[in-house]
């Protein structure tokens, strides 16, 4: 069966509807009919409530979220689960092999153990730090250029 790990940036495409964001509705309705499995770290669970408070705001990096916005990226967490994707936490040492070459951030890096440790396929976005990964995470783009 296939298997996927989310990285935040795609997720925010789907929540959004940016480029890439049908490739990512393929991938859930594919979890959601059980033709597939999605995770996403617990990392990637916090970045995508913070981030969607950010966007929520109207004036990301600028203005402060309130409990409603942040209520907005739990909930978006919870449709998430509905196609049935799991939250997930990689071994503590996966993730610091993936870390220690450096050029990837901690966040980033807790997806990317994931998909090593799970052997699935790991969603990203156009973010270039993902190129330097190990030959071992296979990686799908879901678009080229950053939005």
């Amino acid at each position: 069966m296939t298997s996927y790990v989310f990285d935040t940036e795609p997720l925010i495409a789907f929540f959004y509807d940016e480029p890439g964001a049908s490739t990512v509705s393929e991938h859930l309705q594919a979890i959601d009919a059980g033709e597939a499995d999605g995770v996403i770290s617990h990392a990637t669970a916090a970045e995508i409530v913070y981030k969607i408070a950010r966007f929520e705001t109207g004036s990301p990096n600028q203005a402060q979220p309130t409990d409603q916005e942040y209520a907005a990226g739990r909930q978006d967490i919870r449709i998430l689960r509905g196609y049935g994707v799991t939250v997930e936490t990689p071994p503590w040492d996966a993730v610091a092999q993936v870390k220690g070459p450096g050029g990837i951030s901690l966040g980033d890096s807790y997806a990317a153990a994931l998909a090593l440790d799970t052997g699935a396929t790991l969603v990203v976005g156009a973010d270039p730090e993902f190129g330097d990964l190990s030959d071992e995470i296979e990686l799908q783009r879901v678009r080229d250029d950053p939005v």
